[in-house]
């Protein structure tokens, strides 16, 4: 059973390989219907939509519909890119979609929310030649907003003349089956496409590919998971059999030093039964002895008891002398006796020997040897546990197996199911073939008449060219050949015309080149007229827009002027200061007396600005009513000066929301100085107190005089440390103190 589920498994993950890559060849071909950020864009939010679970992103809008191979290609044109615009339920989903898309840089995509899509209804013409696409396409009613804005304004028209005419008459967007398409701002398009590259068809293969992917996908899943618990299963087995082979390794080591313990016991054993029998003996001997000496004494008591006597009687001497005998033999027999009983006790020796160092480590040999047979007996009995284990095991694999025999069962019936459905498939498509055919055939039968319908009007445009040939007949001349049969009018023209060939050198044209070249005079007299009165107007506009512009300049010039002596008198208190006008014609006197300053009327003013040349400084600096000079004739100090009364000039002419000054003061005196930092402050205080409570002008000044730092409202200092540079905030005494630390 579980080489079967392992087989399985494995045609599973060959079916799985083989599914991924057809989807990702698939896949390859949709993107090279796009763009490579629309590609990564669409990969990004199916990952994104599985990774957030977001219910609310539907899919792309070729995912969302079908459509029949006959209008395919029309709804592809008409789609075009929004094929793959992405259809959502709220703009917040899209925009949190979009931010991911952001911040993993991951492509871009087009979605259409349905809470903010407003599509406007269509003048739809009720015609049998003009078929509304969207009713041709087949899709959830809740996605009915989308493909409203995509198709709700284009129809489906046998050819791109009538879906011309419905675009200009109804204000929509046709589309001929073949692709072309006729807008409703004007533009036609069409022209070969080529059927292979197919957006539908390779979204529609995805789509197939990709829920093969996933059905079989969740099968090796459902597999995996039951070879995993058989795994686990006998996982377990093993490792109950390992904890009873462990318990019986724990007992055979645990019997060697009990044996051995055991072994250690014997031997003492043994050393206590050798010193008891050695004890014994001893007291044995002792028993003797101490009887051998009971008797002596009995036989000494005995002797001091009977009467003492001198000599022996006959009786007594053969007595002793039998007894002498007896005691000799006996000690002859104890002689024997004891040199047996040390061969005895040398053999007794021997063998205690070799029972100790030989008989036992067999005897344990043969009990180490028994044990094992035990344990083994045991382990028999632990494996008859093991096989009853194993076929509990076997019923609940045998249970499993029916369960998958029931679903093989039901994916049979499945798998007939789809072959049934495969077939009625192939029928329907054997019919649509030849649905197809029989539209070819006409296609064809209706290209004859049109290619006949072709040389038909080309005759007839050949004969309204002849007709053209022939001039511009009188009113009323055809009117008496229209009940003339056919035949007369025939052989009439043949007349005609043979009488004409006397008169080929004779331009036929001739009246109808003069009506049109009179035509043409009388056109071309017209638009002069036109173009004149054109001229006048225009002329007439430069004018007053040159009187405009010269106003505006010397309106202009007077107020910076003003504004100039103003400045300057208060720069220069002493002095004199005044902007004047350089004509041509002071270049051509030599001398200034042409000049005119900003004091003049405007009735005085006899030129136009275009003779103007440019515009001059005069100034006093000591007095004034001396002669003053020009900007040549200054020093650097007193042409900066004159450089910033013009520029505050300027400034309260238009003035500009802040100034930037870089070393202004760095060539001026200490009183011209002290002159421009006082009319800074005041022209900024002046604008901080405007009446109308808006901001005035800021000045941003680099310095390295103090004059400047003493009217400043803030102050910032540049410190260069360790390779960088910083801009801090000093107080005035901290940048006095620097400013003159650098003079110093």
């Amino acid at each position: 059973m579980i080489r079967e589920l392992w087989r399985e498994d494995a045609k599973l993950d060959s079916v799985l390989a083989n599914a991924k890559n057809e989807l990702r060849q698939a896949e390859q071909e949709l993107s090279h219907t796009m763009d490579q950020n629309t590609s990564r864009g669409l990969a990004a939010v199916r990952r994104i939509k599985q990774q957030h679970k977001l219910d609310g992103i539907y899919g792309t809008l070729a995912e969302l519909f079908d459509v029949s191979d006959r209008y395919r290609r029309a709804v592809e044109v008409t789609a075009g890119q929004s094929l793959f615009h992405y259809v959502v339920d709220t703009d917040d989903t899209a925009t949190k979609v979009i931010e991911i898309l952001q911040r993993e840089k991951a492509g871009r995509i087009t979605f259409m929310p349905l809470n903010r899509l407003r599509p406007k209804p269509a003048n739809v013409p009720s015609a049998t030649d003009a078929l509304p696409m969207i009713e041709k396409l087949q899709f959830d009613q809740k996605y009915q907003k989308a493909f409203e804005q995509v198709f709700g304004h284009t129809i489906i028209c046998p050819n791109l003349q009538i879906a011309g005419q419905y675009a200009r008459s109804h204000s929509v967007n046709g589309v001929t089956l073949d692709g072309d398409r006729s807008d409703r701002k004007g533009a036609f398009t069409g022209g070969y496409i080529d059927n292979k590259h197919s957006r539908l068809e390779a979204v529609r293969n995805v789509s197939k590919w990709r829920d093969e992917f996933e059905t079989h996908k969740a099968r090796s899943v459902e597999m995996k998971r039951t070879l995993e618990k058989k795994d686990q299963e006998i996982t377990r087995a093993v490792g109950n059999l390992q904890k009873l082979e462990q318990r019986r390794v724990q007992q055979e080591h645990s019997y060697g030093p009990l044996l051995q313990e055991i072994r250690s016991k014997s031997n003492d054993v043994q050393n206590k039964k050798d010193a008891l029998d050695a004890k014994h003996r001893a007291i044995t001997k002792i028993e003797a002895n101490m009887r051998a000496l009971t008797d002596q004494q009995n036989a000494h008591e005995a002797e001091i008891a009977s009467e003492f006597k001198k000599a022996l009687t006959q009786d007594e001497e053969t007595q002793l002398e039998n007894l002498s005998s007896t005691v000799q033999d006996l000690r002859q027999k104890y002689a024997d006796l004891s040199s047996a009983r040390s061969e005895l006790e040398s053999r007794k020796t021997i063998l205690e020997i070799e029972l100790r160092e030989d008989l036992r480590p067999r005897l344990d040999q043969l009990q180490a040897q028994a044990f094992d047979d035990r344990a083994s007996t045991g382990t028999r009995g632990t494996l008859k546990e093991s096989q009853a284990e194993l076929k509990r095991i076997n019923k609940r694999l045998a249970t499993i197996e029916s369960k998958l025999t029931e679903l093989e069962s039901s994916l049979e019936t499945s798998s007939a199911r789809i072959q049934e459905l495969q077939n009625h498939h192939t029928t329907t498509k054997a019919t649509l073939d030849e649905i197809a055919l029989t539209i070819e055939k006409s296609q064809k039968r209706t290209e004859k008449s049109i290619r006949k319908r072709r040389i038909l009007t080309t005759q007839a445009a050949e004969v309204s060219a002849r007709i053209r040939d022939l001039g511009i007949l009188p009113h009323g001349a055809l009117e008496k050949y229209e009940k003339t049969k056919s035949d007369a009018i025939v052989k009439r023209l043949h007349k005609v015309n043979e009488a004409l060939k006397k008169y080929g050198h004779v331009n036929k044209k001739a009246f109808e080149q003069y009506n049109n070249f009179t035509d043409q005079r009388e056109s071309l007299t017209k638009r002069r007229g036109e173009l004149d009165s054109s001229q006048n107007s225009i002329e007439e506009l430069i004018q007053v827009l040159d009187q405009r512009k010269d106003e505006a300049i010397e309106r202009t010039f007077k107020q910076v002027s003003r504004e100039f002596a103003k400045v300057f008198e208060k720069l220069v208190p002493a002095g004199r200061g005044r902007l004047v006008i350089q004509r041509k014609a002071d270049r051509a006197n030599g001398a200034g007396d042409g000049e005119e300053d900003g004091d003049g009327d405007d009735g005085g003013r006899k030129e136009s600005v275009e003779n103007y040349t440019g515009v001059g400084i005069s100034v006093s600096f000591n007095s004034k009513h001396d002669d003053q000079q020009r900007i040549q004739q200054l020093s650097g100090g007193q042409k900066s000066l004159c450089a910033l009364a013009l520029v505050f000039a300027i400034q309260q002419c238009d003035p500009a929301p802040f100034y930037l000054f870089d070393e202004i003061d760095a060539n001026l005196d200490a009183q011209y100085r002290t002159a421009v930092a006082n009319h800074l402050r005041d022209i900024s205080s002046s604008q901080d107190a405007d009446e109308n409570g808006e901001g005035g002008a800021q000045f941003i000044c680099t310095t390295f005089r103090p004059e400047m730092l003493r009217v400043a409202q803030k102050c910032y200092g540049v410190r260069y440390l360790k390779k960088s540079s910083s801009v801090v905030v000093v107080t005035r005494e901290e940048a006095l103190e620097f400013v003159e630390g650098e003079k110093a």
